[in-house]
């Protein structure tokens, strides 16, 4: 039975989700949380038979030979992205569940993009991860667009034709792969992929398949449907969006960069550790200029994805384990500020910075919990974010233009949220509606996490990424005056420039990308990479 739980990860959320429709009645969205609960035992489970059985970690589906079959592979990587995926997952449906009771249809696309989300992190063949990318893209267009209408329609239609031109450019490169080694076979690939790679064909393939997961991604200079996405999506469906979709596109980049062609040799690692410092860069401006709270929220997904770029694309080994951690807890600290923004905006009906003040004293609670977020991706120590970065900076110590602009990236990423953090303070203001007690217990969870992660990171370390990090002290003095120099600096750019609202502010918070000016700038970008492959 476990042996096929790769299967019931894809199957369980899907059926239920079948389940949930068909019955149309509200006492049927209890099952979302039996299947949750049915996916975790499964999944511990799984991981308990793989340690004594590392065999099934390949799964190969009607007795083809593995080169050609469909087939889920299951190693440390995947295995790290489902838990992430049940987890996020869980926190979102306890979120969402008091309000959307009687919304079959809407947990119906909550655990359909689930099941397949888990499908994409298992599938071993590069022509169904292109078919979980589609699905995930429909999916999510839906759900951006959920019971909305004009601009949240606009855009998801926006993020629908940004993503797809990306999967046409990432479905060529599988078509070249395929032409040249007869295997879609990602493991097999893996071993073979030497064999070719200095050939056009292939490293117009990279290209291709590079420059759609670029998209997925949202990195720089691909990266505009997420903000606008962000924006107009339910609270809990950002928190889906940039906990989840998002790293789907930098799982992408791991198992086909890192892994397949990892032996290609095509030395391209600073063009995309560049890309991650330009994105972390202009997500962060754009943030800073922002007043809807939810757009600095959603740059700053930009941001924090840049700065996982950074540490993901590094040869050293730290800084690709700061990458890879900075992923899963940037999965906890957004969600969280995400879902606490949807509490802040539903209670004082507005979204505009400027209009919320006195979080603390009309919403207590719930601004302890933004709190901690906010802490958690300023890289305060005692918090998960401050391991993850530290991680990806100690990778730069050889380096001094890498360490000065990570430091210029954690002193934007600080000044941006002294400005979100102004909704705190002030007098006690009336709110509209009650406190949820279901929302509040999903930000606890994701709250208690991001503390976990950042006290109990040594043994996590070992357990989930087998790296030993005693490395780091987090009662070293010298951390605690580092972020706190990095505060005072980011209180003084917030009050003598962030606060004063200067003209160049105002142009970057009106400015408007069109879904032409994204697509020239796509081509663009692959042509770009094109050159520095084929001609370097």
């Amino acid at each position: 039975m476990i042996t096929y739980a790769p299967v019931l990860f894809v199957f369980i959320p899907i059926l239920t989700s079948l389940l949930v429709f068909i019955i149309k009645k509200s006492i049927s969205t209890y099952f979302v949380f039996i299947a949750q609960i049915g996916l975790i035992i499964v999944f511990a489970l799984y991981i308990i038979t793989l340690q004594k059985s590392p065999e099934i970690s390949l799964l190969v589906f009607g007795g083809w030979d593995s080169r050609f079959a469909i087939s889920f592979y299951n190693d440390r990587l995947s295995l790290t992205f489902i838990g992430m995926t049940l987890f996020i997952t869980f926190t979102v449906l306890l979120y969402a569940y008091r309000k959307n009771q009687k919304e079959n249809l809407f947990f119906f696309f909550l655990m359909f993009i689930e099941g397949v989300l888990l499908g994409l992190m298992q599938t071993n063949d590069l022509f169904n991860l292109f078919v979980f990318m589609e699905l995930i893209t429909l999916l999510t267009t839906i759900l951006i667009s959920y019971k909305k209408k004009g601009s949240a329609f606009k855009a998801a239609i926006y993020y629908l034709l940004v993503n797809s031109v990306g999967a046409l450019a990432f479905l060529i490169g599988i078509i070249f792969i395929y032409y040249i080694y007869g295997t879609l076979n990602i493991q097999e690939l893996i071993q073979t992929i030497d064999t070719h790679s200095q050939e056009n064909i292939i490293k117009l393939a990279f290209v291709l398949m590079m420059a759609g997961i670029t998209v997925k991604a949202a990195l720089f200079p691909v990266h505009t449907w997420l903000p606008k996405a962000h924006a107009e999506a339910r609270s809990c469906i950002s928190a889906l969006l940039s906990g989840l979709v998002v790293k789907a596109g930098l799982y992408l980049f791991i198992r086909i960069y890192l892994q397949m062609f990892s032996k290609a040799d095509f030395n391209v690692s600073e063009v995309f550790f560049y890309i991650g410092v330009i994105s972390a860069i202009i997500g962060i401006v754009f943030a800073v200029s922002q007043k809807d709270i939810k757009l600095i929220l959603a740059y700053h997904t930009v941001s924090q994805i840049g700065i996982m770029m950074m540490g993901l694309s590094s040869a050293n080994d730290l800084s690709y384990v700061g990458g890879l951690m900075h992923l899963l807890n940037h999965a906890l600290f957004k969600s969280l500020l995400f879902l606490g923004a949807g509490i802040v905006i539903k209670r004082y009906q507005t979204r505009n910075i400027d209009k919320i003040r006195g979080v603390f004293k009309s919403m207590p609670m719930t601004a302890i919990l933004l709190i901690v977020g906010i802490l958690s991706i300023s890289g305060a120590p005692l918090f998960n974010a401050f391991v993850s970065k530290s991680l990806i900076k100690y990778g730069f110590n050889d380096n001094w233009i890498k360490i000065v602009l990570f430091m210029i990236i954690n002193i934007g990423t600080i000044t941006s949220f002294v400005k979100f953090s102004q909704i705190l303070f002030g007098p006690k203001t009336s709110t509209v509606g009650k406190m949820d007690v279901l929302q509040i217990l999903a930000l606890s969870i994701l709250a208690i996490g991001c503390v976990i992660m950042g006290i109990l990171y040594i043994p996590i370390g070992r357990l989930i990424f087998d790296v030993n990090l005693s490395s780091i002290h987090i009662l070293n003095w010298k951390i605690w005056l580092e972020y706190l120099l990095y505060l005072a600096i980011g209180i003084i750019l917030y009050l003598f420039v962030i606060k004063k609202d200067l003209s160049p502010l105002r142009f970057i918070r009106n400015t408007i990308i069109s879904f032409e000016s994204a697509n020239y700038v796509f081509v663009i970008y692959i042509v770009f990479l094109t050159i520095f492959i084929l001609f370097r």
